[in-house]
């Protein structure tokens, strides 16, 4: 079974990366010339960078916060199911 209660983690993650790619795109497709295009890239590289570091900092978070909530859930469900059990009425 899958829980959705992920906090919208897939949908920032997809949000940061589709607005990265269309200033990409949108900078190559524009009507500038080479050294306009590469003057743009190089002063806007620095803060394309610090998003995606943004981004991969994000999903690190995510992805350890999801590891934690599971962990914690198995861990749950192994102790209520050992909980139930009463091996003192099994004959053996």
């Amino acid at each position: 079974m899958s829980d959705n209660n992920n906090n919208g983690g897939g949908f920032i993650f997809g949000l940061f990366m589709g607005t990265i790619a269309g200033a990409v795109v949108g900078a190559l497709l524009s009507p500038k010339s080479g050294e306009e295009l590469r003057s743009f890239i190089r002063d806007n590289s620095k803060e394309w960078k610090e998003k995606i570091i943004d981004i991969s900092d994000l999903a690190k978070e995510k992805v350890s916060k999801a590891s934690e909530a599971r962990k914690n859930a198995t861990k749950k469900m192994r102790d209520d199911s050992f909980d139930d059990l009463d091996l003192d009425d099994i004959d053996l």
